[in-house]
């Protein structure tokens, strides 16, 4: 019957079934959402690693309302990003805030992206946080993390990027020692390729040089110092092979010969154009891909080059009395002269052909020195610019020499490219710039500084953490960060003595995967 038709009824009744009308037509009221709840509140991913997030709006009393429209957000999408449904996908080491929004409030979910295991897959880069002139070195939240007191063969992650930092060296191993260090930032291999399942071989000094195993999720062990013929005349002489075919190959100048040693039984493994007699004091060992192609410099100061190739014996030299040291292309064939006079100039030795094939000027030019060495690139630093400088490219194919930007990471810096890589676009090849002289740099503008920075030719521009190291030039040159790869690229090593801890030891960083 229509509730509106009361004609014959009692005035009474007539009221109480307009009531009755009004309580059934009006609209039920819809409470609103007066706070929201994430599920997870927090979680720790590896780049690539998903985690499907819960959002909830609640009335005022708590209780949970349904039928909302819920939109998602992230506060950094080069760490962390989200779907329309709550998915978040971890993309690179770092942290973002995962936000659910519904009629005005929100709730959000702490995301924390850790570099993921070294156990295989690819070296990349583009896992790690994106290189800003904001992460200087978080001295506080290393400090919490007492690196001094770690034993070798334990690890810490970076404060900034999370990467896993394994200590290989401490007061008493290898042996005992009160400064631990390995040598310089460029040249031969210091990371051994993996002997013998996952372990490696590292290089370090403490007075005497030592090898020592590393084995990731096991520890450090096998120390054994390297004496008599095997025994490096001074730094720089001493390169683990680059062949994946024979991880076990070490080579060694001893002050008389370049020899190949066997690092499983450590003897003597020569054939196959070793050994190298009469070099005395060969220093800046270092070699290409697979082996090919050595180069090393007659005494400290030269001034005579050598490029030797053991697979068929040619032993070829160049000598001018201007050169300061030699840079080898990881592809072979080209090896570049920093020299000493022209100050910081490139003369391009084209080993195959036997010729000086290119001269830049150096100073005040683009300088060719503290280099890292890739298959046919170097990259380096241009600090005859205004500071924070730009970075640089070296062509030995096309000859060239071009800025690729900037800022740079700092001035007092060393390049490293001990990693060889294949990409499809040369310029795609990773290389690793580190700062040199204490924390960080004086000044400002400088990208991630003080700090580990991964740089292509094209535009990457990745930080790998911090080695919160104190040393200056001034303090102990020999014992300066030198940041080097392995030629995998799997581990980057360095010196630190631990934000001013009265030592120093070596450190290898796990460098992520895909």
């Amino acid at each position: 019957m229509d509730c509106c038709r009361i004609a014959g009824r009692t005035v009474l009744a007539a009221m109480a079934l307009v009531a009755s009308c009004d309580k059934s037509t009006a609209p039920t009221s819809i409470a609103p959402v007066a706070s929201m709840t994430v599920s997870p509140a927090s979680a720790s991913l590896s780049a690539g690693q998903t985690v499907q997030l819960t959002a909830t709006p609640r009335d005022s009393q708590g209780n949970p309302l349904s039928g909302r429209v819920i939109t998602w957000s992230t506060s950094d999408a080069t760490a962390a990003t989200v779907s329309g449904s709550g998915l978040v996908t971890a993309v690179a080491v770092g942290g973002a805030t995962i936000t659910a929004t519904s009629e005005g409030k929100s709730a959000g979910a702490v995301i924390t992206v850790t570099a993921p295991s070294g156990g295989g897959g690819t070296p990349d880069p583009t896992l790690l946080p994106i290189a800003t002139t904001s992460q200087a070195p978080l001295t506080t939240a290393y400090d919490a993390l007492n690196v001094p007191a770690i034993a070798a063969g334990g690890s810490y992650l970076d404060p900034t990027t999370g990467v896993k930092v394994y200590k290989i060296t401490s007061a008493t191993f290898p042996t005992s020692s009160p400064n631990w260090g390995h040598d310089y930032a460029e040249g031969g291999d210091e990371v051994s390729l993996p002997y013998n399942g996952t372990t490696r071989a590292v290089l370090v000094h403490g007075g005497a040089y030592w090898l020592v195993d590393f084995t990731p999720g096991v520890g450090v062990g096998n120390g054994r110092q390297l004496t008599g013929t095997f025994a490096p005349v001074q730094d720089q002489a001493f390169a683990f092979s680059t062949n994946p075919a024979t991880p076990w190959y070490a080579y060694v100048s001893n002050g008389t010969s370049v020899r190949r040693i066997d690092i499983r039984t450590m003897t003597e493994a020569p054939g196959n154009g070793w050994p190298v007699i009469d070099e005395s004091v060969a220093v800046w060992l270092q070699q290409s891909e697979n082996d090919g192609l050595f180069a090393w410099m007659r005494g400290a100061s030269g001034p005579t080059v050598v490029g030797y190739e053991p697979g068929t014996g040619t032993l070829k030299t160049y000598t001018n009395a201007g050169i300061d040291e030699p840079r080898i292309g990881r592809a072979g064939r080209y090896i570049g002269l920093t020299m000493a006079s022209p100050a910081e100039a490139l003369f391009l030795w084209d080993w195959q052909a036997d010729s000086i094939v290119l001269k830049t000027t150096g100073d005040p030019g683009i300088p060719f020195i503290h280099v890292a060495s890739l298959r046919d690139r170097w990259y380096g630093v241009d600090w005859n610019l205004s500071q924070p400088y730009q970075y640089v490219v070296f062509d030995p194919v096309a000859r060239t020499q071009l800025h690729i930007g900037g800022p740079t990471n700092s001035g007092d810096e060393y390049g490293n490219g001990n990693w060889i890589q294949h990409p499809a676009d040369p310029d795609d090849q990773w290389a690793l710039f580190s700062h040199f002289e204490g924390l960080a740099p004086a000044g400002s503008g400088w990208l991630a500084p003080g700090g580990m920075v991964y740089v292509t030719a094209n535009g990457q521009r990745r930080l790998l953490g911090h080695p919160y190291t104190t040393i200056t030039e001034a303090t102990d040159y020999a014992l300066a960060s030198f940041v080097r790869q392995s030629s995998d690229g799997r581990y980057v090593m360095f010196t630190s003595d631990m934000n001013g801890s009265g030592r120093t030891d070596v450190f290898l960083v796990e460098v992520p995967t895909r």
